[in-house]
């Protein structure tokens, strides 16, 4: 492995030789440093920190890609200027050419994003300790309690309406009420009639109340601990101040846990937070939070609010798992194992094409695997119509990019599905599972395919000019 070693460390003086990673590397310190004097959010010294460290983790991880594809020229430079003609001749094996570049473009890339990491982290805190803080309390723990951690969410648990969506259904079967619809299916009408009953469930009308019970609530269930509540609920019948007044219930005392009552004035149509103490949590780790659709508040007119808990923007119990500092470092495994799948595409392509088809190629490769899950929605939209594929030209074209598009997505994988810059963000945790699922899918399945075929290739092409 001295080989691979030597050609990686070849690879990263090469590198900085060409100012390529200089010049990269001064946007990213630019970035980083500069993004806290010019990104505000909200105002707020939680929206400051958030919206930090949003832009400058995209456009590190943006630039780092960037970087990636354009390293692979030194590959291709080798190609053109003869060079390889004197590096297959000394004692070194083509795979180990095709690893050390390799190796030597993920090295330079780890660097980079640690020192990204390393400075924005301590940017983070600079922004603590320098923006001033709309409130003086509730500012600093709100950025303390829900940004600066990991946290993971539960959402409610949804009833079982299945008895009765079978009971209503049965009873439609003996009134005759399917006797007339053509391609009937009685397993499609027993679930939409499973989704009647969880919709209305999903509605509070004034006065009700609803129970929203919880399970695996694996927290420090201390006192001194806290849970937040997070919902967002649609509005209907609210007063003109765009304020809807409810009562909130958190804990089961017949469980042996402290219960809290929040008495709440909540602006419609947004999501909102409410903390209580974790020793809300029964002892089986299960929490119940009950909604009372009332207006606590003596002297304000109550008003026939009706709320709708929408299935996409339900009620979360959120807990504190993890620190902010290995979250950090979670995400920035998630990200490294993206440039290295993205640094094995730009060594095959280098390998095959010249270098302005390589770096053409390996952008598409970027821009395919970025813009996946949007292609993927975008294309089942087109083709989920019952069309022949030769009804039309138009038809032909798009069953036929969709077609070959499901040939090749196997091998360009979905960095949406790993993006988690979002969930950091919002203190959400990175999960050690999902990490270790990005290594598999991107790093030991797909880049060891694709450098696989990069050797293969280099193998079976003609470096050396023979001349006679």
């Amino acid at each position: 492995m001295m080989q691979v070693w030597t050609i990686a460390r070849q690879m990263i003086a090469e590198g900085i030789r060409m100012k390529i990673a200089l010049v990269f590397f001064v946007l990213i310190a630019a970035i980083v440093f500069g993004l806290p004097f010019s990104v505000t959010g909200d105002s707020s010294l939680t929206g400051a920190v958030q919206s930090f460290m949003s832009y400058s983790l995209m456009t590190t991880g943006l630039l780092l890609g960037v970087l990636t594809i354009f390293m692979s020229r030194s590959l291709s430079d080798e190609f053109v200027h003869h060079q390889m003609y004197l590096v297959v001749t000394k004692p070194v094996a083509r795979w180990q050419i095709i690893l050390g570049k390799w190796l030597g473009m993920c090295l330079l890339n780890a660097a980079f994003l640690l020192f990204a990491g390393a400075s924005m982290y301590g940017m983070v805190y600079y922004i603590k300790w320098t923006h001033p803080p709309r409130d003086e309390v509730f500012d600093e723990q709100e950025l303390n309690n829900e940004v600066l951690v990991a946290r993971h969410a539960r959402d409610s648990q949804v009833p079982d309406f299945q008895a009765l969506a079978e009971a209503e259904f049965q009873r439609n079967l003996e009134q005759g009420k399917y006797d007339q619809q053509p391609n009937f299916d009685p397993g499609k009408q027993r679930k939409n009639l499973a989704g009647k009953y969880e919709a209305r469930w999903r509605v509070i009308g004034p006065y009700e109340t609803r129970e929203f019970l919880f399970d695996n609530i694996l927290c420090d269930r201390s006192a001194d601990k806290e849970i937040q509540v997070r919902y967002k609920a649609e509005i209907s019948g609210y007063e003109k101040d765009e304020i809807f007044r409810a009562v909130w219930r958190i804990g089961d005392r017949a469980k042996g846990a402290q219960a809290y009552e929040l008495h709440v004035r909540h602006v419609i149509d947004r999501f909102h937070t409410m903390r209580v103490p974790a020793n809300a949590v029964a002892d089986d780790h299960t929490l119940k939070v009950t909604m009372v659709n009332v207006n606590p508040f003596e002297g304000e007119r109550q008003a026939g609010n009706v709320l709708h808990i929408r299935k996409s923007d339900g009620i979360q119990v959120l807990f504190i798992v993890g620190s902010f500092e290995w979250n950090l470092l979670r995400l920035l495994t998630m990200m490294m194992c993206k440039l290295m799948f993205l640094g094995a595409v730009a060594v095959l392509m280098t390998t095959v094409f010249s270098y302005p088809v390589a770096c053409l190629t390996s952008f598409t490769v970027y821009i395919l695997a970025g813009t996946r899950s949007f292609l993927e929605e975008a294309l089942e939209f087109m083709t989920g119509r019952e069309h022949s594929m030769f009804a039309s030209v138009s038809e032909f074209a798009i069953q036929s990019v969709a077609h070959l598009y499901n040939m090749v997505q196997w091998v360009i994988p979905s960095f949406s599905h790993y993006d988690a810059i979002e969930d950091f963000v919002n203190g959400r945790n990175v999960s050690l599972v999902w990490v270790l699922t990005a290594m598999g899918e991107l790093v030991v399945i797909k880049t060891a395919v694709i450098l696989g075929l990069a050797i293969l290739l280099f193998y079976r092409r003609e470096v050396a000019e023979v001349s006679v």
